[in-house]
């Protein structure tokens, strides 16, 4: 009965990840990633210019170094969903190794 228990979990799990990733490929397309990036980059690059400039507090320059990572890793996250969606539209490559035997030709009898 626990093992029983144990595959459905698991299986209700991997129907939850095929339909979360179903969600995200459809609604996430790669110009929304690349805005979103850009956009991300900007609000980082303002944060970084502006505490510079001005004399912040080390707790609030502690607080937005937090929020820029927190968004780097959002936008790998993101990036990794892109990358993903491109390896499903290449073609797979279709090469496998495979051994070949090479024998030595027998000499030719006149």
């Amino acid at each position: 009965m626990p093992r029983e228990r144990v595959e459905r979990g698991v299986e209700a799990a991997k129907r939850l990840e095929r339909h979360l990733e179903s969600i995200a490929t459809s609604v996430v397309t790669k110009d929304t990633m690349a805005h979103f990036i850009s956009a991300g980059m900007e609000m980082m690059q303002a944060a970084n210019t502006t505490m510079k400039s001005m004399q912040i507090p080390q707790e609030t320059k502690d607080r937005v170094h937090k929020a820029e990572k927190e968004l780097l890793l959002a936008m790998r996250s993101a990036i990794d969903v892109v990358i993903s969606e491109l390896d499903k539209e290449m073609p797979s490559k279709g090469s496998e190794v495979r051994r070949i035997e090479i024998r030595k030709a027998k000499p030719k009898s006149r």
